[in-house]
């Protein structure tokens, strides 16, 4: 074994000891409509899958997608380690296991089996429309998924219908572009035994898109929803981002995404409200350690941090989340290195906030903790990684 994997595993043993509030009680806990294990609310996580180490496992030309930084601000460049083998990525956090690619069976594998030792029982997979790199790898995330247990739904970017991504020329242009995006989801993705669902229908959520052009609004409008939702195959359920009256209840869900601010607060109080008045159907809460994205310069607009960063946010976004009773609470995120919002486990915090996140649904859930299968999964991925993914990993030891 190399030295850098003895080094690894030094922290396989280490538990952070971290405990919530005596204060928190156990939730009152209904039975589910989602295709998951127990009853709501359900611990979901947002995945991305557009990491890039190299391009494949036979060319290993370096290509650091999302790892790399050359715009506005400091460069970052992952060819270079600094102490303990830390390369310069695009990010203030590193993983455990150094830059990875995304389309690895090895990495996804160890990133499903990991949030599910935590509790996190399904991922919201990012995706920015048919045929680019991160629709092609969807069938190999869902399979892995199937192995772990754990279920996958796709996370659409309403902006892929606007120019940059397409060029629509009529609102009914917008129209078809979301319809046929959507019923490709459905046709591809949809019918897989990963795929998650509620009252058997496949779930779809939304990051809504902001602005105006010459079209009118950069969102899609309520009525064409209602267009759109009329051609699918299938029904679906659907979740947009933060809360629009007028998008309810013809779309089914509202969920909260990170803010420095009281909206989290106020989203899930709104939405504990507005369920009884059949306003809405369900609604999605969040989690998060908080956010900084000094790492890609703001993307070219000047570094962002949260007021509070790391156990603190923690703690206080896992108790706001259960206010109003949920259906699902969303970690903001998996794996969203660039914007210092992973809870995956990190060369500087280690398992800290997975451990955290597993106490907390013990604490309120009542759900068996064991910490030290967290780390299984980091245990199997070192003894199946590749030679390159060898070569990724930091030196490791207690952070």
């Amino acid at each position: 074994m190399i030295p850098r994997l003895l080094g690894v595993l030094t922290i396989l043993t280490v538990l952070t000891g971290c405990r919530f509030a005596d204060e928190d009680a156990p939730t009152t806990q209904t039975s589910s409509p989602w295709n998951l294990d127990g009853p709501t609310p359900h611990l979901i996580a947002h995945y991305v899958p557009w990491f890039t180490t190299q391009k494949s496992e036979t060319d290993a030309t370096f290509t650091w997608d999302h790892w790399q930084w050359q715009g506005p601000g400091p460069t970052h460049d992952p060819n270079l380690a600094g102490p303990r083998g830390r390369r310069d990525i695009a990010s203030v956090v590193c993983p455990l296991i150094g830059p990875y690619a995304s389309w690895s069976p090895r990495v996804v594998k160890y990133h499903l089996a990991t949030a599910k030792a935590a509790g996190i029982q399904a991922m919201l997979v990012l995706w920015y429309g048919p045929g680019n790199d991160l629709d092609a790898r969807i069938p190999m995330i869902l399979d892995v998924a199937r192995e772990t247990g754990t279920k996958i739904a796709i996370c659409y970017e309403e902006k892929i219908n606007w120019p940059g991504y397409r060029n629509p020329e009529s609102r009914e242009d917008i129209v078809k572009n979301a319809t046929a995006d959507l019923q490709y989801i459905l046709d591809r993705y949809a019918g897989h035994a990963a795929y998650l669902r509620r009252n058997g229908q496949p779930f779809i959520c939304q990051f809504n898109y902001w602005g105006a052009g010459e079209l009118g609004p950069n969102n899609i409008l309520p009525d064409e929803w209602t267009e759109i939702f009329a051609r699918l195959s299938q029904p679906v359920v659907y979740a947009r981002q933060n809360f629009d009256e007028m998008y309810h209840p013809r779309i089914a869900g509202a969920y909260v995404w990170w803010t420095d601010d009281d909206w989290p607060r106020r989203f899930a109080q709104l939405a504990h409200d507005l369920i009884p008045q059949q306003k809405l159907v369900f609604a999605m809460t969040m989690i998060c350690p908080g956010f900084d994205d000094a790492g890609v310069w703001g993307w070219g607009n000047g570094p962002r941090k949260s007021k509070e960063y790391g156990m603190p946010v923690l703690q206080r976004t896992c108790a706001e989340a259960l206010i109003g009773s949920p259906e699902l609470i969303q970690i903001v995120t998996w794996n969203d290195f660039n914007e210092g919002t992973a809870v995956e486990p990190s060369l500087e915090y280690g398992y800290q906030w997975l451990d955290a996140i597993e106490q907390w649904l013990g604490k309120t859930q009542g759900r068996p903790v064991n910490l030290d299968d967290n780390r299984d999964p980091l245990r199997e991925y070192l003894r199946t990684c590749s030679e390159l993914e060898k070569q990724m990993l930091p030196e490791m030891g207690q952070p």
